[in-house]
């Protein structure tokens, strides 16, 4: 007698069980349309939105400030028939000068160096002239202008210069930003209605502020030791002035119907 092995055992194939094989492959074939519409339109929307027309503009807030920083330059200046002696003369009026400067720590002191220039007469050289010179800036007060009038008696004063402080004027920049601002978006606004859009969407935008470089002391007293002596102390109280400072924002908006 012969044994036939059992063919293996198949499940019945039911219609829950066909319909839960196909559920995968129906929703991904449902998911790739929706997704080949959904691209489309996002290329639509970015696409109207690089064709909609472009604004460009800008808008400025400025303020008027005082100068909270003054520089007085002062210089010694000798003739001598040999280069060396006039810059051994100059060296000793400045010496002291800086010593004495040196316990203000409220200054700022620089030496502009020296200078040794021939004196001519008659194409040829008859001696020669030394020319030292120093800074101090610092805050406009009684005070400063004591201590110029002070060493105005030992020295030259060449120039007075005014000006304002990097920090004074970071300080103003970021007040005038947010009007600067508000001023673009008002000009915008206003500039979108009248061509007869809905609204604005920026697309590019830049701040930039502008003060006042600080200047190099321009030349406004020029007085001998003898005639300083005698005068009122420089530079001359409330001769700071004012300056301005500005900020303007620039840039793109879009016009949206």
């Amino acid at each position: 007698m012969s044994v036939r092995p059992c063919a293996p055992y198949t499940r019945p194939c039911t219609h829950r069980t066909a319909r839960r094989a196909l559920l995968p492959a129906l929703l991904l074939a449902f998911a790739l349309p929706c997704a080949a519409q959904a691209q489309p339109r996002s290329a639509d929307a970015a696409a109207r939105t690089e064709r909609a027309p472009r604004l460009s503009l800008a808008a400025s807030a400025y303020r008027e400030v005082a100068q909270d920083r003054v520089t007085v330059t002062l210089y010694a200046e000798r003739e001598s028939a040999q280069p060396a002696a006039g810059q051994a003369q100059v060296s000793a009026l400045l010496a002291p000068v800086l010593a004495q400067l040196k316990t203000h720590a409220d200054l700022e002191v620089q030496s502009s160096g020296y200078r040794t220039d021939p004196v001519w007469q008659q194409s040829r050289v008859v001696g020669w002239r030394t020319r030292g010179a120093i800074q101090l800036s610092g805050q406009p007060s009684e005070a400063f202008n004591r201590l110029v009038g002070e060493l105005a008696t030992k020295l030259n004063v060449e120039s007075v210069a005014y000006w304002l402080s990097r920090p004074a004027q970071l300080a103003v920049e970021r007040e005038l930003i947010t009007e600067a601002i508000a001023a673009f978006r008002a000009k915008a606004d206003t500039a979108t209605k009248a061509l007869g859009f809905r609204t604005y969407a920026v697309r590019a935008v830049s701040v930039d502020g502008a003060g006042p470089n600080r200047p190099e002391p321009v030349p406004r007293v020029m007085m001998s030791r003898a005639a300083a002596a005698e005068s009122a102390p420089v530079p001359l109280p409330g001769a700071e002035g004012k300056t301005t400072v500005s900020v303007t924002v620039s840039g793109d908006v879009a016009l949206e119907p």
